[in-house]
C-alpha cells in the first residue's frame, strides 16, 4: 500500500498544484489606476486588495498609482486599464472632446470635492478677486487648473489675468513652500498637508474651495468605459462594494487602513498621511449625506446643476445626466453602508 502510494504521490502532487493553479487563473484581474500617488487617502482602494476582500469577490485588483485625473481617464478610455479614481468633471471634459471612447461615472466616491486653491496670505490674498494678476502654478493636467474657469465664472475673475505656470506634479507643491509661486490649483487637502509637513501652518495659507466658492461640485468617482461595464457588470458591482469596505476600513481601524497604503510606498510618513486621511474623510468623503444614505448616494438634481455650470466654463455642450453617471451597477444599498465617524 506504501509502495502505491509512493509512486502515485507526484500525480496527487501535480493535481494539488494545478487546482492551486487553477483557483488563481478563476480570480478576474482589474487593472485599477489612481488619481494620484498613494497617500493615506487611497487606502479606500488598497486596504481591499490587502485585507483579502477583493479576492474574496473573486477579484485580482492591481493598483497603480496616478499621475492627475485628466491622466486617469485618458488611460482607462485607451484600455489601459479597466477602472480608475478620477475627478468627476475631468472625465466630463475628456468625453466631450473624446465622443468615440467616452467614459462613465459608476460610483461617486467623494460627496464632496476638495478641489481648489491654496494661496499665500503674505503674497497679499484674501479673496478670489486677489488672485487677478497673481503667479499659480500646476500641472497641466491637473483637474483643479481644468476646472478654475468654473470658479473664475462664478466669481467674475478674468482668467487671461491669471499668470499660469506649468510644473510636474510633484514640483508644484514645493513652489508654494519656497514662495516663487503665490497660489497652486488642487487637492487642498494634500497640499495643505504637504506644507504642513515643511513647517508652514494652514494659518499662513488661504484656501479657496471651489465647493465652497459657488459651485457645489462633487469630487471623484469610479470611472470605466461602458462596454467594460456591459461586459463585466458583477465585476463592477464588486469593485464599488471593495472601496466601500475600504472607506469603513479607515473609519474602524485606521492604522489596518494606514498599513495598506505604506506597503505600496514605505517611506511614507504614518503621522502625516493619517492626518491627511482624516482630513479627506471631513473634507470629501464622509459627509452628512454618505452618513445617512449610504456611499455613492447622488442628488442627480445637484449632479444637473453643476453640469450646467461646468459646460460653460468647459466651452462644452452640458452633457446629459445618464452620459455622466449610472447608479446601474451599484450594490444594494446595504452593502453601501458607512460606519459612524465624527471629525476628532
Amino acid at each position: 500500500m506504501r509502495r502505491k502510494l509512493v509512486a502515485i504521490l507526484p500525480a496527487i502532487l501535480a493535481a494539488v498544484s494545478y487546482c492551486g493553479v487553477a483557483a488563481a487563473q478563476e480570480l478576474t484581474t482589474v487593472r485599477f489606476v489612481l488619481d494620484w500617488k498613494f497617500e493615506g487617502q487611497q487606502a479606500q482602494f488598497t486596504a481591499p486588495v490587502e485585507d483579502g476582500t477583493f479576492k474574496k469577490m473573486g477579484l485580482n485588483v492591481q493598483i497603480d498609482r496616478g499621475q492627475g485625473s485628466a491622466d486617469t481617464v485618458a488611460k482607462v478610455a485607451s484600455g489601459a486599464y479597466d477602472m480608475g479614481h478620477a475627478d468627476t468633471y475631468a472625465m466630463i471634459r475628456f468625453n466631450a472632446a473624446n465622443p468615440n471612447t467616452p467614459l462613465i461615472s459608476v460610483a461617486i466616491v467623494q460627496d464632496a470635492s476638495a478641489v481648489g486653491i491654496v494661496a499665500l496670505r503674505s503674497k497679499g490674498i484674501a479673496t478670489p478677486q486677489d488672485l487677478i494678476g497673481k503667479k499659480l502654478y500646476s500641472p497641466a493636467t491637473e483637474v483643479g487648473r481644468q476646472l478654475f474657469p468654473i470658479f473664475a465664472l462664478q466669481n467674475k475673475i478674468d482668467g487671461s489675468q491669471i499668470q499660469w505656470n506649468t510644473v510636474s506634479p510633484d514640483l508644484r507643491d514645493a513652489m508654494l513652500a519656497r514662495k516663487e509661486a503665490d497660489a497652486v490649483t488642487s487637492n487642498t487637502v494634500t497640499t495643505i498637508m504637504n506644507l504642513g509637513a515643511v513647517g508652514i501652518p494652514e494659518s499662513e495659507l488661504q484656501v479657496f474651495h471651489y465647493a465652497k466658492y459657488g459651485v457645489p461640485l462633487y469630487g471623484t468617482s469610479l470611472v470605466t468605459t461602458r462596454a467594460f461595464a456591459e461586459k463585466n457588470p458583477e465585476v463592477v458591482r464588486n469593485v464599488i462594494r471593495g472601496v466601500a469596505h475600504g472607506l469603513n476600513v479607515m473609519i474602524s481601524d485606521p492604522d489596518k487602513a494606514m498599513a495598506s497604503v505604506k506597503k505600496r510606498d514605505p517611506l511614507l510618513n504614518d503621522n502625516v498621511e493619517k492626518q491627511r486621511m482624516r482630513r479627506t474623510m471631513r473634507d470629501s468623503l464622509i459627509t452628512e449625506n454618505v452618513l445617512t444614505n449610504g456611499f455613492s448616494s447622488v442628488d442627480k438634481a445637484r449632479l444637473e446643476t453643476t453640469l450646467k455650470q461646468t459646460a460653460p466654463a468647459f466651452n462644452i455642450p452640458v452633457p446629459a445626466l445618464d452620459a455622466v453617471y449610472t447608479d446601474k451597477y451599484l450594490p444594494p444599498r446595504a452593502d453601501l453602508k458607512i460606519l459612524p465617524w465624527k471629525w476628532q
